[in-house]
C-alpha cells in the first residue's frame, strides 16, 4: 500500500507514556433539522470535500474511494470579537448513507475522534448527532482538556449544526 491508502489505514502515531490512556467525552450534540437524511449527508460529504462554510474549510489531499485525507480550516469565534483559525489534518471516512467519521491527524486536536450520524425521523426530518472523544495523556491534561475544550467543542458545533440547519432546509 502507498500514498493515501497507506496514510489513512495508519493509526494516528500519539506518543503515551507508559500506563493508563485516558479517554475525555468531548461532546454529544443531536439536533432535529427538517430535511431528508440523503440531503443532510450530501452536505457533509460536501464539506469534506472542499465545498466550505462559513466557519470551515477543507481541501482533499488524497483519496481511495470513501477515504480522504483533507486539511482543514476551522474558524472559532469568541466573545468580544475574538476569533481565531487552526489547520488540522484528517482523516475523512464517508459511511453513506448515514455517518461521517473524522480523526484529527494533526493540529491542536490531534488525535480526537468524531463522527456525525444522521437519523431518519421521517421522509422529512432527520436527526443529526455528534459524538467526539479524546485520548488524553494523563488524569490531569483530562481535567484540563475538559475544562477547555469542551466548552469550546460545545459552542463551535452549535453553530456548526446552525449552518448545516440553513443549508439544508434552505435547499429542501
Amino acid at each position: 500500500m502507498t500514498g493515501v491508502a497507506a496514510e489513512l489505514r495508519r493509526p494516528v502515531r500519539v506518543d503515551y507514556p507508559r500506563g493508563r490512556i485516558h479517554v475525555v467525552h468531548v461532546a454529544t450534540l443531536a439536533d432535529e433539522m427538517q430535511a431528508a437524511p440523503d440531503r443532510i449527508y450530501r452536505v457533509l460529504k460536501g464539506v469534506a470535500e472542499g465545498h466550505g462554510g462559513t466557519f470551515e474549510w477543507a481541501e482533499v489531499i488524497g483519496r481511495d474511494n470513501n477515504l480522504l485525507v483533507c486539511k482543514f480550516w476551522t474558524e472559532i469565534r469568541l466573545p468580544r470579537g475574538l476569533r481565531f483559525r487552526f489547520p488540522t489534518r484528517e482523516s475523512v471516512e464517508l459511511d453513506p448513507p448515514l455517518a461521517v467519521h473524522y480523526r484529527h491527524r494533526s493540529g491542536p486536536s490531534r488525535g480526537i475522534a468524531e463522527t456525525i450520524t444522521i437519523d431518519p425521523i421521517d421522509g422529512t426530518r432527520s436527526r443529526v448527532t455528534y459524538r467526539a472523544v479524546y485520548p488524553s495523556l494523563s488524569r490531569a491534561w483530562a481535567w484540563t482538556f475538559a475544562l477547555v475544550a469542551k466548552p469550546v467543542a460545545h459552542v463551535f458545533m452549535r453553530i456548526h449544526f446552525d449552518e448545516l440547519r440553513r443549508s439544508v432546509e434552505r435547499a429542501a
